[in-house]
This record gives C-alpha cells, sequence and structure tokens, in this order.
C-alpha cells in the first residue's frame, strides 16, 4: 500500500509540471493523455501498428537509395565536370537531400509514436498527431460507450495481426473509429473488461 502511494505521489510530482511534462515526453512515450487528472488512473496504451508508417519508410529507403546510385555516377563522371561551381552546387544538393531524407525519417518515426489510444479507469482517450505541430484528442466516457466491434480485413492485416476498432457512443456523439490497432479482438475484451469494472466500482461508490 505504501509502495503504491510512493508510486502515485512520484507520478503526481511529475505532473505538475507541464512544459517540462512536455519537453519530456517529446522523445519519449508517455502513459498520460493531454490535461488528464491526477487521480485518474491510465490502465493501458496502445500504440498504431508499425504498418501505418511503412508505405512511407518505404519511400524514403527508395529515395536513399536512388540518391545512393545518383552519387555513384557523380563520382564517376565527376572528372568530366570542368566547372567547379556546377559541381559544388551538385554535391550540396545531394548532401541536403540525404539530410531531408534522414529528418523525414526521424520526423515519421516520432509522428508514430506521439499517435496512440490511452485507456484510463475512465476514459478512453484517441490522441491523433497529424504533423509535426498538429495533434487533436478526442475523449470518451466509459460510461458512453454502447458497443464496440473489431475487424481484420485483407491479407496484410490477417498476416500482421491489425485491424480497425470502432466504438458506438450514447447520443449524437461520433463513434470513434481507430484503424492500425494491433489484435483488435484482444482490445475490443479489454475495454469491455475495463468498462465492466467501471460500473461496478461505481455501484460499489454508491452503495
Amino acid at each position: 500500500m505504501d509502495t503504491q502511494n510512493h508510486h502515485n505521489h512520484h507520478d503526481n510530482h511529475h505532473r505538475t509540471k507541464p512544459l517540462r511534462e512536455g519537453l519530456r515526453t517529446m522523445f519519449r512515450q508517455s502513459r498520460y493523455y493531454p490535461g488528464q487528472p491526477r487521480e485518474e488512473i491510465t490502465q493501458r496504451v496502445v500504440s498504431k501498428h508499425i504498418m501505418s508508417i511503412i508505405p512511407f519508410l518505404a519511400a524514403i529507403f527508395i529515395l536513399a537509395i536512388a540518391g545512393i546510385v545518383g552519387s555513384y555516377y557523380l563520382s564517376v563522371y565527376q572528372a568530366s565536370i570542368s566547372d567547379a561551381l556546377t559541381l559544388t552546387l551538385i554535391n550540396l544538393g545531394g548532401f541536403l537531400f540525404m539530410i531531408l531524407l534522414v529528418f523525414l525519417f526521424f520526423s515519421i518515426l516520432w509522428i508514430w509514436r506521439r499517435n496512440k489510444l490511452v485507456i484510463t479507469n475512465e476514459h478512453i482517450v484517441d490522441i491523433d498527431q497529424t504533423g509535426l505541430f498538429n495533434r487533436r484528442v478526442s475523449a470518451l466516457r466509459l460510461e458512453e460507450i454502447q458497443d464496440i466491434s473489431a475487424k481484420i480485413l485483407g491479407p496484410s492485416q490477417t498476416i500482421f495481426q491489425y485491424g480497425t476498432l470502432t466504438i458506438q457512443t450514447a447520443g449524437e456523439r461520433k463513434n470513434f473509429i481507430m484503424d492500425y490497432i494491433y489484435d483488435p479482438f484482444e482490445l475490443e475484451h479489454y475495454i469491455l473488461e475495463t468498462r465492466k469494472k467501471y460500473y461496478e466500482s461505481d455501484q460499489e461508490n454508491t452503495l
């Protein structure tokens, strides 16, 4: 019990400085969603499947191969280029091109790490990082969940075990649709169990 209280105190200590927390979690996965109350406990953090960024990484890989091949042929025919300024501009352009690819590579990884689903004892929070500086946070209370469905379609999703999770909400709110979820059937069961525990805890508190 004392260990748990110490752990909660330790978490609260690190969450009292929003700016410091933002800088600290810039390159590390955070277990909290923005504005999460101190008394709310994170149960699970789900990242998107790596397949969500494979096309972008493949494109960067192909461009890098093209850049390497171009550099090879440039070194072969470098002696035939008599203009020093032209040669300097070509080398500078190639260098900047490779720097751009490295920047894009780490940017894609960073954006992928920032896209996540945070499940707490009260909410399901979908965090969508759509760019380096664009982020959307959608929160749904467990009591607002009416139904959950999961699906895996196509050979790629079947082989790599990822799919789409849809949460139907009460009222006029839009449904939560989360794609590139690893093993969505397992996550569907986990959310249903979390909601069940939420209602059981709420009933105990009302007695």
